[in-house]
């Protein structure tokens, strides 16, 4: 439950396997405490932008920052800590627009400090960690479970992405063109989209991987590399897609192409055919004296007949000569 203040979760971590929850009012204490705390914040709490401007010792540029409904994945050295911009799994049903929603995190010796706007699945995983009995035992420990989090709950959305691309492909195989423009043009967009936030949070996790301006244990910084790794293939992948959606694209146009040559063609050869039948008609039909046959009554069967043959023989001498 978020605290109307723009609370969302805090807990204080003793290092040794023990977690218990704390709130506004315990910040500045247990910064002193033996450990060290997470506080995950609302963005748009009450009491949020007023403690982080004036009770929680950050530099101005660090809360302007946290504070920013827009970034893009980033991990930027500070003298006293770390600030981490980062994309999460939008958990939010009323922001499908929006499908990588920013986490703003920031590090120090004693304090993770997680800041966001829309709900994110990877903080509830780790909140329902902690919840189960299996919190981190160091700020290192926390911040690679967070980042894991993160960048393992992307891999459902590639797989589902990659899935629609392959019913398309199919389904352009097995029907045709028709109607799949506005498909592909919608996974177009959501490949761009993620691509667009996650090339980038591989670059961030991988400075964050090496950055020693924050006392994290090796074991974790091989977990955060093992996590930057991670997201670079997910990066490859989302390339392969990328370059599928432009195969399939060219592929529309091909089919979309022969099906107007096509179309065209006929138009060609039909006008072929009547051509010379239009003509024969409109001299037969000119208002002058002198028209042969023009009081017999027999002539107009007699010219429907040869109008008939005319055309077979015209479509005969084009089956053998220009059709293929």
């Amino acid at each position: 439950m978020i605290d109307a203040t723009g609370l969302i979760c805090a807990y204080h971590f003793d290092g040794d396997g023990n977690a218990r929850p704390i709130g506004w009012n315990d910040f500045e204490e247990a910064r002193h405490w033996p450990g060290f705390i997470w506080i995950h914040l609302q963005q748009n709490g009450q009491r949020t932008k007023n403690w982080l401007s004036s009770d929680s010792g950050l530099d101005p540029v660090v809360v302007e920052a946290l504070l920013a409904r827009r970034s893009r994945p980033r991990c930027t050295e500070f003298l006293d800590g770390l600030l981490l911009d980062l994309r999460g799994v939008n958990l939010d049903p009323h922001r499908a627009d929006e499908e990588m929603a920013p986490l703003h995190v920031w590090i120090d010796d004693k304090r993770i400090i997680s800041v966001r706007l829309h709900k994110i699945i990877a903080t509830r995983d780790i909140r329902d960690q902690i919840d189960a009995g299996q919190p981190p035992r160091s700020l290192g420990g926390l911040l690679a479970d967070l980042t894991a989090k993160l960048i393992e709950r992307i891999e459902p959305a590639l797989n589902q992405l990659d899935e629609a691309l392959d019913d398309l492909e199919h389904d352009l195989v097995m029907h045709g063109a028709r109607d799949h423009r506005s498909r592909l043009n919608a996974l177009r967009r959501r490949t761009v989209a993620l691509h667009r936030y996650i090339a980038p949070q591989q670059a961030a996790l991988a400075r964050l991987a090496h950055e020693r301006c924050v006392d994290i244990h090796e074991r974790d910084r091989g977990r955060l590399r093992d996590t930057a790794d991670d997201a670079s293939r997910y990066a490859a992948d989302l390339d392969a897609m990328r370059e599928r959606g432009v195969l399939i694209h060219e592929e529309l146009e091909a089919r979309a192409s022969d099906v107007m040559q096509r179309n065209m063609y006929l138009l060609s050869v039909v006008s072929v055919i009547f051509l010379p039948l239009t003509l024969l008609t409109g001299l037969l039909g000119i208002n002058v004296a002198g028209i042969p046959a023009a009081q017999s009554p027999d002539a107009f069967w007699t010219v429907c007949v040869l109008l008939v043959v005319l055309g077979l023989v015209e479509v005969w001498y084009l089956r053998r000569r220009y059709w293929p």
